[in-house]
C-alpha cells in the first residue's frame, strides 16, 4: 500500500495540503498520516501546553467534516526540528510521498538552511508534493518536465503512480538545443540551412523523448511532446504560462545545502516560481527500471459523497 505523508504548519497556507493528501489518498488507495512539529523553544510548562494545543488542533483537523477522505488519517504531534522529524517519520514509516504547503518565508535562514523542502528532498528519500491551490478533483493537467536522464524516469514513474490518472492530460517538454548551431551560424551558412539544422535535430529529439516514455510510461503514447531549444528553466515556466496545469512535475538530483545555494538547480528555481502545485522527485526516490512496470491506474471511483460536492 502507499503511505503519504502530510507535514502541516496548522497555518491557512496549508490547507490545501491537507485537503490534497485526503484525495491523494482516497484516488491511489493510500493511507495517510498528518506530522505537525512543535517549536522546542519553550520552558517546560510551555512546551506543554503547546503540545497539548496542537494536538487537539490537529485531531480536530483529522475528523469529518474537516476531513475529506474515505479514510481518517493517523495524526502525529512532535517538537523539534521540522526537516529532522519529518525525514525520520519517512524512514520509519516507509513513505512514498510528502505533501506539504507552499513555504513561508525566513529570510537569511532560508539562505544558510535551505527550506524545510528543500531540506527534505535533500534526503532523496520519496517524492514531494507542493500543494498550492485548493483541490477540487484528481489532477487534470499535468506538465511533466524530462531530460531523458535517470532523474526524469524516476519522475515520470512516480507521476504515473501518484498523480496521473486514465483521464489527466500530460504534457511532456524538453528543453534540447541543437549542437553546432552557433559555429553554423559564425561559419557563414544560410538562414534555411541554420533553420533546416534546427528543425532536423528538434525530430531527433522528439523520437529521443518518444523512445524515452515508450521504456518509462505504461501508456506514452497519451503524451504530448513538446520540444524547444531553450534554457530548461525559461522552458518549463513558459510551458507552464502557456498550459496554465493544476501539476507541474520534475526531477532534481538533490545536490547538497552548498551547491544550491551557489547555482541553485533548475527544480529548485521552478519550484519557487510556478504557480501551480509542483511533485518534485530527487534521484533515486522512485523506481525506473522497465521491469517493474505496472499496469495503467483504473480511473478513480468517486464517492456518491465527493460527486455530490463537486457538481
Amino acid at each position: 500500500m502507499i503511505r503519504i505523508l502530510c507535514a502541516t504548519d496548522l497555518l491557512l497556507k496549508s490547507e490545501a495540503a491537507l485537503d490534497r493528501a485526503a484525495l491523494l489518498a482516497d484516488d491511489v488507495e493510500a493511507s495517510v498520516s498528518i506530522l505537525h512539529v512543535v517549536d522546542p523553544n519553550n520552558s517546560d510548562l510551555g512546551l506543554e501546553r503547546a503540545l497539548h494545543s496542537a494536538m487537539v488542533k490537529m485531531k480536530a483537523r483529522s475528523r469529518r467534516p474537516l476531513w475529506q477522505g474515505a479514510v481518517l488519517p493517523n495524526v502525529i504531534v512532535r517538537a523539534g526540528n521540522p526537516a529532522r522529524l519529518i525525514v525520520e517519520n519517512l524512514e520509519q514509516q516507509k513513505i512514498d510521498l510528502v505533501v506539504m504547503g507552499p513555504h513561508r518565508q525566513r529570510g537569511i535562514r532560508d539562505t544558510l538552511e535551505g527550506t524545510i523542502a528543500a531540506r527534505v528532498m535533500s534526503a532523496r528519500k520519496c517524492p514531494v508534493l507542493i500543494v498550492r491551490e485548493a483541490p477540487r478533483a484528481a489532477y487534470r493537467n499535468v506538465v511533466l518536465a524530462v531530460d531523458l536522464s535517470r532523474v526524469s524516469a524516476g519522475a515520470v514513474r512516480a507521476a504515473e503512480r501518484l498523480a496521473i490518472t486514465p483521464s489527466t492530460e500530460v504534457v511532456v517538454v524538453h528543453a534540447s538545443e541543437a549542437p553546432y548551431e552557433g559555429m553554423l551560424r559564425y561559419g557563414g551558412s544560410s538562414m534555411e540551412a541554420v533553420i533546416a539544422h534546427g528543425d532536423a535535430w528538434t525530430r531527433v529529439a522528439r523520437l529521443a523523448v518518444r523512445d524515452f516514455l515508450k521504456l518509462q510510461s505504461s501508456d506514452s503514447d497519451r503524451y504530448e511532446v513538446v520540444i524547444a531549444e531553450r534554457d530548461a528553466t525559461h522552458l518549463i515556466l513558459r510551458t507552464v504560462q502557456r498550459v496554465q496545469p493544476d501539476l507541474l512535475v520534475m526531477g532534481t538530483r538533490g545536490y547538497g545545502r552548498a551547491r544550491r545555494a551557489l547555482l541553485g538547480s533548475v527544480a529548485n528555481q521552478v519550484m519557487h516560481q510556478a504557480k501551480c502545485d509542483v511533485l518534485v522527485v530527487p534521484e533515486g526516490s522512485a523506481r525506473s527500471n522497465t521491469q517493474l512496470s505496472s499496469p495503467p491506474r483504473p480511473a478513480r471511483r468517486t464517492s456518491p459523497r465527493r460527486s455530490a460536492a463537486n457538481s
